[in-house]
């Protein structure tokens, strides 16, 4: 007999029953409305931040949507698993996928903060400038570093992912139990990796080459254009590319000629008679280089560096602010001293001195060194 104090029995909606396809359109609207939740948060965030961290907005910062919009939804979805009423198994596989995805989107996000990070650093540091010394520092040490850790982020992320599978656990605690033999033998085989992991933070620490150095390496000289997580690509003069794996510069010897300040000396030599007038030539060379665009004013001078039998070396040193001003000025310093000599004193040109000897029937005959004689070679010594 119904009682007339009984309360009344309320039947719940059929959405709010737990049962698994309600449990499983659940977890589909939190993952949605977490994934529009944090959508409209990086929205706001750039829109508030257009101004004051334009810099970082113009970096690119849209590359940490995506793990940010795959992580916290995700993270969202393992929390609400418990509160369903799947089986056992259904919730283990839920929450290994969800845990899956939720690694791959903290390495994710951990290298795209990475990457935008370098971009702000090579604005800031641009090396287009004329004295980009320490943007080249600054821009070699992030590049280097930045491709060392993410390198370390893709082999932890992926090294995490594979342990959440029980056969792989598996294998991994066979091989801690042979940690001997396994040990040797994974430390053969990564041996080249380590080493240039190692060679990659000493470049980036010690600083031994930049980002734009000029270089002289196996014979060719050129410019560091890119250095990569195992080997440096150096642009040499004619457009070619050297490739030049990164333990070579900890191992082999090379000349950085922009190690400290990109201004270097040029030197031109030039070999002339002992007659040549080297005050001349100074007084004559001063206003061509001082008014030179590509003298940097720092230091000219003309010496006499040698000296030999045909003749005496001619040697101008100037200066100039990189290697590729100095080689344009040490061309024009060259053409115009030749051209010069050649109108004012022809014979000052290099020249060879003999001692020809003629044997007649009166005796012999010399022209010695110094003698103002004309002889016909032809009739000397050629064929008669």
């Amino acid at each position: 007999m119904h009682s007339p104090l009984a309360e009344p029995t309320m039947k719940m909606p059929l959405l709010f029953e737990n049962t698994d396809i309600n449990a499983t359109v659940w977890m589909a609207i939190v993952f949605a409305a977490v994934w529009l939740v944090v959508k409209g948060v990086m929205l706001l965030v750039r829109w508030l931040g257009r101004y004051r961290w334009k810099e970082w907005i113009d970096a690119d910062l849209n590359a940490v949507d995506g793990p940010l919009l795959l992580g916290l939804p995700a993270a969202a979805v393992l929390a609400s698993v418990p509160a369903t009423r799947f089986e056992q198994t259904a919730v283990e596989a839920i929450r290994h996928g969800v845990t899956i995805a939720v690694i791959i989107s903290v390495g994710w996000l951990t290298v795209a903060v990475t990457q935008v990070a370098r971009r702000v650093v090579e604005r800031r540091y641009q090396m287009e400038v004329e004295d980009n010394r320490k943007a080249r520092a600054v821009n070699t040490k992030f590049r280097v570093l930045t491709r060392v850790l993410i390198l370390l982020v893709i082999i932890v992320t992926a090294g995490a992912v594979l342990t959440t599978f029980p056969a792989i656990r598996a294998i991994g605690a066979g091989l801690l139990a042979s940690a001997g033999v396994a040990g040797l033998v994974i430390g053969l085989a990564a041996r080249p990796f380590v080493e240039t992991a190692l060679a990659s933070i000493q470049i980036a620490l010690t600083e031994p080459i930049n980002l734009d150095d000029v270089l002289i390496v196996e014979g060719e000289w050129g410019r560091v254009e890119e250095i990569c997580a195992t080997y440096v690509v150096v642009r040499i003069w004619d457009d070619r590319r050297l490739v030049v794996p990164l333990t070579y510069f900890i191992n082999q010897p090379f000349q950085n000629w922009t190690r400290h300040t990109a201004a270097i000396t040029g030197v031109v030599a030039v070999t002339v008679d002992y007659r040549t007038p080297v005050d001349e030539v100074r007084e004559a060379l001063r206003p061509v280089i001082e008014s030179h665009p590509n003298w940097n004013g720092r230091f000219w001078n003309v010496q006499i560096s040698d000296a030999d039998a045909r003749g005496m070396t001619l040697r101008v040193l100037c200066t100039a602010a990189d290697a590729s001003r100095a080689w344009d000025l040490r061309c024009d310093v060259r053409e115009w001293l030749i051209a010069w000599l050649n109108a004012n004193h022809p014979d000052c040109l290099p020249r060879m001195r003999a001692e020809l000897e003629k044997e007649d029937g009166d005796g012999k005959v010399s022209m010695k060194p110094g003698q103002d004689q004309k002889v016909d070679l032809q009739s000397t010594v050629g064929p008669k």
